[in-house]
């Protein structure tokens, strides 16, 4: 099975587990998202309403509170939630709810930064994710994206090749899903997201296999990921 979302609530509580099987790889992929945050907007989040679409377990949206940051995590898996919730307990500013990141339910212009991390690729018309972004963004907001590009490299490295050796949980990924950073960037800028900074991405083979988990350092490739900000039109 492609693209199966059930994994996020059977393997739930292995979310924090960086030697896990279904998470070590996530751990790794997080360390490279925490690094684009801290590049773009500073290790001071103080006064940063951030919005975290797609949060999973919490493994970006607790970071970004203990930096300072009001962050709001939203999943649609309850296991998840639930994990997070737990793990975050006492971390101030950090709040999280189970919901649909295409219809989240809060207030528009609500949030300076959305984020978007590895989710895209898992869902049904990611199109409709942009559009919420963007809506719940004030003006001059960013929007932050990771995600894997549509290409034979993808489809074999972050597919046939991560699945097998079982450095991914198999089932992760279905590259159909994938997205382009052209599509990417057409459905934000017609949704009032536009300055786009694509960043590229370099898989670090010899770490990937000693750790037996992706481990990715910024480059100049999108061929097989990348990551991108937007800016919400003032």
């Amino acid at each position: 099975m492609r693209n199966d979302l059930g994994m996020y609530d059977r393997h739930a509580d292995s979310w924090w587990d960086p030697h896990s099987r279904f998470a070590a790889s996530l751990h790794g992929l997080n360390r490279l998202r925490l690094d684009h945050f801290a590049t773009e907007l500073g290790s001071d989040l103080r006064g940063l309403t951030i919005v975290d679409l797609g949060c999973g377990g919490g493994l970006m949206s607790e970071p970004l509170a203990q930096r300072g940051a009001t962050v709001i995590g939203i999943d649609a898996s309850a296991e998840s939630i639930l994990v997070a919730r737990a793990h975050g307990a006492k971390v101030a500013g950090l709040s999280y709810f189970i919901g649909d990141l295409r219809t989240p339910a809060l207030p528009r212009s609500s949030a300076d930064v959305v984020c978007c991390a590895d989710v895209l690729e898992h869902v049904d018309s990611w199109s409709d994710a942009i559009t919420s972004a963007a809506r719940l963004l004030r003006p001059g907001g960013r929007l932050y994206v990771s995600t894997i590009n549509r290409t034979l490299r993808a489809r074999f490295i972050a597919v046939h090749l991560a699945e097998t050796l079982r450095v991914i949980p198999p089932g992760t990924h279905d590259p159909k899903r994938f997205i382009r950073p052209a599509e990417l960037t057409v459905v934000a800028k017609a949704n009032g997201l536009n300055q786009p900074k694509i960043l590229g991405e370099r898989l670090a083979f010899g770490a990937t296999l000693r750790a037996w988990a992706v481990r990715l350092y910024p480059g100049s490739s999108t061929a097989i990921g990348y990551a991108a900000w937007f800016r919400r039109d003032a």
